[in-house]
């Protein structure tokens, strides 16, 4: 995906996940930061950003930015029938009677999905506000240097290899919706949020019926991926969810599917799944 906003300028590498509550901030150097800030709104940006670069020494970095799911809609269509060199002019006509705001005031980019033998073309694309766009490069470049802005779920490519194995992935950070992500050849190739999980974080052990539950989520996106995007058999499934029961869950999960299943292990698990996106976003290339 090309990033919808971008400047260069080479130092440390930090990733961002931005929501309008929240910043969780991770960078890879030599001694990495896991570090969140709690704000009560996007006007709260620039002043909370300071005071994390100012206090972890991170000004004058690289930074990415991964967008919580909430600033950003993403709609899929048809891939417009014009040349790629065309395609940001054809973009807002395309998705203007699915998004919400006046399209010319939209910054968007777009990612190609897996197409069937027999099927069109399919794009996933990422509608942003400009105005928020230039919120978050004001709130950025005062303290550092703004590389890239990308989706949370995209952002989570880097964590990933770019080669031919299809790799899923359950994310589910404390208190929100299970995420059911799936990647191939470097890119994101599917998502799907599975309600009803919750109680996947909670304190007591999840009973049979809610794990056979999940599996019966999980096949019915396989059956999708293998007879619908001809997609060949996971490589693997990774957890990375915020449960005290994970080796349960990865024991029933293991039983119930013919590929490995592992929790997932990565700095940015140790510091707590909810900085996965953030963490992506300081592992990932701005090209």
């Amino acid at each position: 995906m090309k990033s919808l906003f971008r400047r260069s300028s080479p130092s440390h590498q930090v990733g961002l996940l931005l929501a309008s509550d929240r910043i969780l901030l991770a960078s890879t150097g030599p001694a990495p930061v896991f570090t969140s800030r709690a704000v009560n709104g996007p006007h709260e940006w620039s002043r909370a950003l300071a005071e994390l670069f100012s206090q972890h020494g991170l000004a004058k970095s690289k930074v990415r930015v991964a967008l919580a799911a909430s600033l950003y809609q993403q709609i899929q269509i048809d891939k417009p029938a014009v040349p790629d060199a065309e395609m940001a002019g054809a973009l807002p006509w395309a998705v203007k009677d699915f998004v919400t705001d006046p399209v010319l005031q939209l910054a968007m980019d777009y990612v190609d999905l897996p197409t069937p033998p027999a099927g069109r073309p399919r794009i996933n694309v990422i509608c942003v506000p400009k105005s928020r766009i230039q919120q978050v490069a004001d709130a950025v470049n005062g303290v550092a240097t703004l590389a890239a802005i990308v989706s949370d779920e995209l952002a989570m490519t880097a964590l990933y290899e770019a080669d031919q194995a299809v790799r899923m992935l359950l994310w589910q950070p404390k208190g929100q919706e299970l995420q059911l992500l799936v990647f191939h050849r470097g890119g994101l190739c599917f998502s799907r949020q599975l309600r009803g999980f919750g109680s996947l974080t909670g304190a007591q052990e999840p009973d049979g019926s809610l794990l056979d539950g999940l599996a019966l989520e999980i096949q019915r996106s396989l059956d999708y991926l293998a007879g619908q995007l001809k997609l060949p058999e996971p490589a693997q499934l990774q957890l990375a969810i915020a449960s005290p029961a994970m080796g349960l869950l990865v024991r029933h999960l293991e039983q119930a599917f013919g590929f490995p299943v592992s929790a997932m292990a990565n700095k940015a698990v140790l510091a707590g799944v909810e900085y996965l996106s953030a963490y992506g976003a300081a592992l990932g290339r701005s090209d």
